[in-house]
Parts: C-alpha cells; sequence; structure tokens
C-alpha cells in the first residue's frame, strides 16, 4: 500500500489532534484538595473545621466542592453545612442529600462499610491578601453528629 503525502499529512493531523486531546484531559486544574478527619466518635456542632488555603494561591474566580466520608452509622439521609468562604461576609448553607429516595446511599462505597460523598459547594471569588481560611461546620439538630469520618474541600479554577 502506498500512502501518498496528503495522507501521511491527514494522518499526522489525527495523531497532533489526538495528542492535545489527551494532554487536554490529563490537565489538573485542581488548586487545593484537603480532607480534615473528626477526631472523635461524634462531630460536635461548635467544632468548625479550618481549611487554610495555600499562599501561592492567586486571586481569582474558583469553583469549590465538598466531600464527605462517613459510615454506614450516619442516621440521616442529609446533611445540613455551614460553609464560610474568605472575602464573604456571611456564610453559606449547603445541603448535601447522602441518601436517595429508596434508601440507597448516594455516594461511593467500600466492603468495609465507609462511603464518601462529593458534591458542587459554590463559585468565589478569592482575594490573595484576604483571609485564606473556608470554615465548615455542620448545623444539624443533633449537638453531636456521629458517623462523619472526615470532611473535606476541592478547590478549582
Amino acid at each position: 500500500m502506498k500512502v501518498t503525502t496528503k495522507t501521511a499529512i491527514i494522518y499526522v493531523n489525527i495523531l497532533l489532534i489526538f495528542s492535545c486531546l489527551i494532554m487536554a484531559s490529563c490537565t489538573n486544574n485542581t488548586t487545593y484538595h484537603h480532607y480534615i478527619p473528626i477526631k472523635t466518635e461524634s462531630w460536635c456542632k461548635t467544632d468548625t473545621l479550618y481549611f487554610t488555603l495555600p499562599d501561592s494561591m492567586p486571586s481569582g474566580y474558583y469553583n469549590s466542592r465538598i466531600g464527605i466520608r462517613h459510615t454506614v452509622d450516619y442516621p440521616y439521609r442529609d446533611l445540613w453545612l455551614s460553609v464560610h468562604f474568605p472575602g464573604n461576609e456571611k456564610a453559606d448553607t449547603v445541603h448535601i442529600y447522602l441518601v436517595n429516595e429508596r434508601g440507597n446511599w448516594n455516594s461511593n462505597g467500600t466492603a468495609s462499610g465507609y462511603y464518601q460523598y462529593e458534591t458542587d459547594c459554590k463559585n468565589f471569588h478569592y482575594e490573595h491578601s484576604a483571609d485564606s481560611v473556608i470554615k465548615v461546620s455542620h448545623i444539624m439538630e443533633d449537638f453531636y453528629l456521629k458517623a462523619i469520618t472526615d470532611v473535606g474541600i476541592k478547590i478549582t479554577e
């Protein structure tokens, strides 16, 4: 089979397009991703979690996701959180459904009874000179919230 110059150019262009797509899909735009473990058996309503953003994080607009790790012993269908972003006067309320209408966990689980759920939180503008701490606390009726093992924040551009 004889390959013409025109055919070779088409093959090279297709190869370049696929290479660019593969490189673009591997780009990591995550600026910050961190989980804080709940060190006690229960997450106390007054125990605010502090996520300190890196000094190297430039000013700009960012997307955020909140992650929850929990066990099968979590007694509720949902979870209400207060999330305070840097530069905002008021905290945002985040409502997370951990269980669907059929009673199944919405999160990814393991055989050992641990689950992880991540959901979009808020897009926010970050000013480098501002306070660089995201504060998270639960606002459930129970003062002590059992079976939440870790809470995480993921910030992307």
